[in-house]
Formats: C-alpha cells, sequence, structure tokens
C-alpha cells in the first residue's frame, strides 16, 4: 500500500477509534454508548460485506471469530434466566459490538497482510489523542474539567482503570515506531514525545493492573523482538523525563486527593503545563538526535550482543536482588510473602495515597472476587446472568460501596455466565494465542522462521497491544468501556486474520481473484459469483439485524422520557399510551412499568397502579429497587404501612444491607406509631 494511502488510513483507524473513545465515554450512558454501538456494527457489517466479496485467500482465525460468535450467543441467552435481564440485554449489544470489531479485524488482516504498521499508527494515534486530552484536563483545568471532583486522571472515560489500559496497550505501538529504521528521522522521534505522554497519563492513573501490563508488555517486546539496543533508548529516554514530572504531580494534593476545589488545581496547573511542554519538547530533540545519529552510525553487532547481554543480566539480576533483600530482611522470605498475600487478600485495608499507591497491593478488589465466588456458588454452570453482577452481589457485600463490575475479567465471567461462559472464554484466549503465534511465527514450524523485518516486529507489536489491555483486564473489568477495548480487539482481530507468517522456505502467498492489489485488496472482485453476492448479503442484513436489537433499549428510554414529559404536561392518556410503547419495546425493563403505574396513580386508577407495581416485583425479584417503590407507593400513596414492612422484609432479603430500606422500615414503624402497651 503506497505510503500516502498508508497515512491517511491510519488517521482514518485513529480518527475512528478516538470518536468511538470520545463518543461512548465511560461506557454507562445508554445513550452515548447505543449510538456507538449502532455505528460500529452497520460499518463493520458493510465492511464484511466487501470483504466476503473480495476474499481471495483461505481464512485465519475464523476459530476465534467463530468462538467470540458463541461467547455473544451464550450472553443473549442468558436473558431467559438473567436476575437483570435489562442489563443482560444491554450486555449482549455491546458483545455484538465487539464481536463486529473483531470479525471485520480478522477480515481485513486477511486482506492486507502487510498493513501491521498502519493498524499500529492507528491505535497510537488514538492512544496519544485519549491521553493528550486527558493530561490537557489537569493542564487547563478551568477550561476542560471544571467539575472534575476525582483526583486520578480518568477522562475521557471517567474511569481512571480505563485510562490506563488506554496508555498500557498503546505503548508496544509506541516502542515499535521508535525502534524502526526504515522511516524518517523525524517519524521515530515522535514516538518519544508519544511515549513521555502516555507514561505519565499512565502513572497519573495510579492504575496499578495497567503499570504492570505496561512493564510485561514491555519486557515481552525486549525478550522477542531483536532490537533491543533502540527500543532501550526509546524506553529509558522517555522515562527519565518522566519520573520528575509524575513524582512532584503525586506529591500535590491536587492529583492524589478527591473534591480538591478548582482553585486547588489551578494553583499547580501553571507548572504542570511548562513541565510537560518542557517534557515534549526535549523528548523530540532527544528523539531526533538519536535518529540522526542512528542513520549515519550503526554500532557493531559486537556491541548489540553486549548490550543484550547486559539486558539480559540485569533483568535476571533485578528479581534476585529483591528476593534477597527479602529474604535477608527481620520478616524473612515466607513472611514478607505472607503479608504480600495477606494484603491482597485483606478486605479493608486501604491503599496509600500518591506515589506509595504505585508499589501497594492493598486494594477493595479481595471483597469483588469474594462476592463474585459467592455469586458463582449459586449458579455454578450458567450464571446469573450477563452483567448481572451489581445485583448479584448485594446479599454478600459487607458495606455500603456501590459497584457495578467484580474487577476481574474472569470473576466477572464465572459469575454472569457460569463454567459455559467461562469455558468459551478461555477457548477462545486459546484460538487467539495459537492464531497470533502463527501469524508472529512462534508456532513450531518445519522450515526456517522468517527474518525480523518490520511487518513481523509490527505484528509482535499489535499481539502486544492486545495482550497488555487482557493481562489488564484479568484484573479490572475494562470490558464495558468501548474506547480501550475496541482498540485491542482491532489490534489482535487484524494478527489473528494473517494467518502463518511467510518464511524462506515457504511459498508464495496464494491470490485467486482478479483484483489482487487493487487499492490494497480493498475493493471487491469485478465479477463476484452469485454465492459471494448472497454471503454478503446476508451478512450485511444479519448486521441490520444486530443493529435494530442493540437499539432497542435506547428506543424504550427514549419512549419511557417521551412518557414523564406528557405525564408532567398533564396528558395522562398519551402519556400511558408511551409508556405502555416502551413496555412493548422492551419487556426487559422495570422502568415502564414505573411510568405506567405513576400514569395511573395520576388518574387515581390505584389498583391497577399497585397491581402494576406488583408485576415489577414479580418480574424482577432479585432487584431492591422493585421492591423499594412498592414501599414507598404502599407508604406514600395507600398509607399501608403494615403491608409496607412486609415488602421491605423482600427488599432486605435480596439487599440486607440496604441504607434507603433502613430508613423506609423506620418510616412505616412510625407510621404505625407505638406499639399498644400490655
Amino acid at each position: 500500500m503506497p505510503s500516502s494511502r498508508a497515512s491517511a488510513a491510519s488517521v482514518a483507524l485513529g480518527g475512528a477509534i478516538a470518536a468511538i473513545a470520545f463518543g461512548a465515554s465511560g461506557g454507562t450512558q445508554l445513550g452515548r454508548t447505543t449510538i456507538v454501538e449502532l455505528a460500529i456494527i452497520v460499518v463493520a457489517g458493510l465492511a464484511l460485506g466487501v470483504a466476503v466479496l473480495r476474499r481471495d485467500r483461505p481464512l485465519h482465525g475464523g476459530a476465534a471469530v467463530a468462538l467470540f460468535a458463541v461467547l455473544a450467543i451464550v450472553t443473549a441467552l442468558s436473558m431467559s434466566w438473567s436476575i437483570a435481564p435489562d442489563l443482560t440485554l444491554q450486555e449482549a449489544g455491546r458483545t455484538l459490538a465487539y464481536l463486529a470489531v473483531f470479525a471485520t479485524a480478522v477480515a481485513l488482516g486477511g486482506l492486507l497482510v502487510v498493513a501491521s504498521g498502519t493498524v499500529l499508527a492507528g491505535l497510537l494515534i488514538a492512544g496519544v489523542a485519549v491521553c493528550g486530552w486527558a493530561l490537557a484536563t489537569r493542564l487547563w483545568p478551568g477550561a476542560l474539567a471544571e467539575e472534575v471532583l476525582g483526583a486520578r486522571l480518568g477522562a475521557p472515560f471517567d474511569y481512571w482503570n480505563a485510562l490506563g489500559s488506554t496508555a498500557a496497550l498503546t505503548m508496544p505501538a509506541a516502542l515499535w515506531l521508535g525502534s524502526r529504521r526504515d522511516v524518517h528521522p523525524l517519524t521515530t522521534a515522535l514516538a518519544y514525545p508519544a511515549l513521555g505522554a502516555l507514561m505519565l497519563t499512565l502513572l497519573l492513573t495510579q492504575s496499578r493492573g495497567a503499570l504492570a501490563a505496561a512493564i510485561v508488555a514491555a519486557l515481552l517486546w525486549l525478550a522477542l523482538v531483536p532490537l533491543r539496543l533502540r527500543s532501550l533508548v526509546v524506553l529509558g529516554l522517555p522515562a527519565l523525563g518522566v519520573a520528575p514530572i509524575a513524582g512532584w504531580a503525586l506529591s500535590k494534593s491536587a492529583f492524589t486527593e478527591s473534591f480538591q476545589p478548582l482553585s486547588a488545581r489551578e494553583a499547580v496547573a501553571g507548572d504542570f503545563r511548562l513541565m510537560v511542554l518542557a517534557l515534549c519538547v526535549g523528548l523530540l530533540i532527544a528523539g531526533l538526535t538519536v535518529a540522526v545519529i542512528s542513520s549515519r552510525r550503526q554500532p557493531s553487532l559486537q556491541v548489540r550482543r553486549r548490550v543484550g547481554l547486559a539486558v539480559a543480566v540485569v533483568a535476571c539480576a533485578l528479581p534476585l536482588a529483591g528476593l534477597a533483600s527479602v529474604t535477608v530482611s527481620d520478616r524473612g522470605l515466607a513472611g514478607s510473602v505472607s503479608d504480600r498475600f495477606d494484603e491482597v487478600t485483606n478486605e479493608t485495608a486501604a491503599p496509600p495515597r500518591g506515589s506509595a499507591r504505585l508499589g501497594s497491593v492493598a486494594s477493595s478488589r479481595g471483597e469483588y472476587w469474594r462476592q463474585a465466588r459467592r455469586v458463582f456458588d449459586e449458579r455454578p454452570l450458567v450464571g446469573q446472568g450477563a452483567n448481572s453482577f451489581a445485583l448479584a452481589r448485594l446479599p454478600y457485600r459487607e458495606g455500603n460501596t456501590r459497584v457495578r463490575h467484580a474487577h476481574s475479567y474472569l470473576m466477572q465471567t464465572l459469575a454472569d455466565l457460569g463454567l459455559a461462559g467461562g469455558a468459551v472464554a478461555l477457548a477462545l484466549l486459546a484460538a487467539w494465542l495459537a492464531a497470533a503465534a502463527r501469524a508472529t511465527a512462534f508456532f513450531p514450524r518445519r522450515r526456517p522462521s522468517p527474518a525480523w523485518d518490520g511487518e513481523r516486529a509490527g505484528l509482535v507489536a499489535l499481539s502486544l497491544c492486545a495482550v497488555a489491555y487482557g493481562l489488564q483486564s484479568a484484573i479490572d473489568w475494562t470490558w464495558f468501556v468501548p474506547g480501550p477495548t475496541v482498540a485491542a480487539l482491532a489490534a489482535a482481530g487484524y494478527v489473528a486474520g494473517q494467518g502463518p507468517l511467510r518464511g524462506p522456505g515457504d511459498p508464495p502467498a496464494r491470490t485467486t481473484g482478479p483484483t489482487a492489489g487493487r487499492l490494497g485488496g480493498l475493493l471487491p472482485a469485478a465479477h463476484p459469483g452469485r454465492a459471494r453476492l448472497v454471503g454478503a448479503a446476508a451478512v450485511m442484513v444479519t448486521a441490520l439485524l444486530c443493529a435494530w436489537t442493540v437499539w432497542q433499549p435506547e428506543r424504550a428510554a427514549r419512549a419511557n422520557d417521551r412518557s414523564f414529559e406528557l405525564l408532567q404536561e398533564n396528558r395522562l392518556p398519551e402519556a400511558l399510551r408511551e409508556a405502555e410503547r416502551a413496555r412493548e419495546i422492551d419487556p426487559y425493563s422495570t422502568e415502564p412499568l414505573y411510568r405506567q403505574a405513576a400514569v395511573l396513580s395520576a388518574e387515581r386508577r390505584f389498583t391497577a397502579a399497585y397491581r402494576t407495581m406488583e408485576r415489577a416485583v414479580m418480574e424482577h425479584p432479585r432487584d431492591p429497587e422493585s421492591w423499594l417503590a412498592l414501599a414507598r407507593f404502599e407508604l406514600d400513596t395507600l398509607d399501608l404501612p403494615e403491608r409496607a414492612l412486609d415488602t421491605l422484609g423482600g427488599a432486605l432479603r435480596v439487599d440486607p444491607r440496604s441504607p434507603r430500606a433502613a430508613a423506609l422500615v423506620d418510616w412505616a414503624r412510625a407510621a404505625l406509631g407505638p406499639p399498644p402497651s400490655s
């Protein structure tokens, strides 16, 4: 693919991923997330249709796509037994959108067999754009983040772990760019400030899981790719520049304490701006200097081998030194390991603030994982339904912390989908790892392995992008945030679709279609056969059906909002019709039932309203909101405190520590009056 066309494709890909990240934000707002999912599915349907018309190579990555489709089917089927079918329906839509991304990336990976650089550049553009915006909210807090209350960097996702995941999965792309030898020195130099921005963002999120994932990905790059000398320079210079800035920032309350006033954040923004500007300019100059020197003088093979040996020695010596220091400490090796284990599993231990947090293993994850295990024990085979953990955990919580997810992909999947979903997810992981090993030539082969050219290094970098995301998701639930997830799936899918990497003894790739090479292989054949036309049409129709399914929860929510507006205008018959229409569109949600009850109450049809509230309880018995809504209706509208107490007993069974239920119990008892004296 010509360089100008490849650059345009990279910008388009980066812009699309960045638009998904900013458009969907944290993935918790139904309206924004639905629009993004619809766009993904429609565009993916068109791309897959073209791929079906154009494909003239063997299909690679099909097993991974098929298993991903099975995971989507299991997710959708779990609505039939889910304790939160409305949330499961939304999760099914999200999974369909992710399947569309992965399948499209696999298909395009099979068509564009030497375009890993284009994909990596697109991921790098998107990652730097997202992290750059996050840093900008602290550079100009008055203009961009006036109402931000959290201390940890999290924009545009409002979730620091998702931003940390974005930075971590983008770092292999920056490493790839900085270690290249076949591009203009200015292009290579841009990797240095880009990596500096990614590192600084990662540290300011204080996401320990993302930091660990980034470190593992960097170590794997150094271990696998024989560009260690250049890679060490690309890693070392930004790290040296970022360390003092991150240390300074994490010593300020504006970066470590929540609920800081705007004046406190503005007070440090000026110094922070100067530091970040100096970092970017300094790293760009350093990158240019290194690129120019490298282009004029290459170190000898002996020097490179010595550096590689020194790096290997240091890499082995550091953990050994750490192990030795722990062994000779007062607690000894066993005591130190025991203390660390207790710190990880302690559900009440709070991590320190600031830079000390990055070295601590204390967190609340032990509590969430324990709850997930208890939820799994209820239905070990099929779970409680996709995305139902927020409700399923309530009987097992010991505090009032509101948590949506189990902070671990494995634990969340086991709680939501049981062993069935966990088995499919593990099979999908195994299929992708096998495909990635073939694509990067680490799979056992009889012929000699291919040389380490730019394409092979690019495929390894793309694989590490997906690995970094997967490692971070193993201890955090980032799946629900479309920005980093789509980026990781695009990288993983492209690698899976490549097929075996050709070596010196392999035959050339076969192309049977008449349009090989036209626009990089993206145009359909001039005269596609009937079977391909039918297949392409089937793919597009399926995409439209999936998009229609994804649209239904938002469509129902809009009808429900319209019903509320009509109720406010006292147009009761129309309000009731809109609420009933919302119920027909999405029969899994309780919101239309609540709206119908409100309209019926306004019409003074209290019996019908009460039956409607009871229906919400019967359909969602594990949702405390349905019990609380019924109890409030019995107290406020029907003036039946004794019956409300019985209803609140049901609320406390599904959520024993609900402060709202406890408050309503006090209200009901006060309405009953003091008990009669004996």
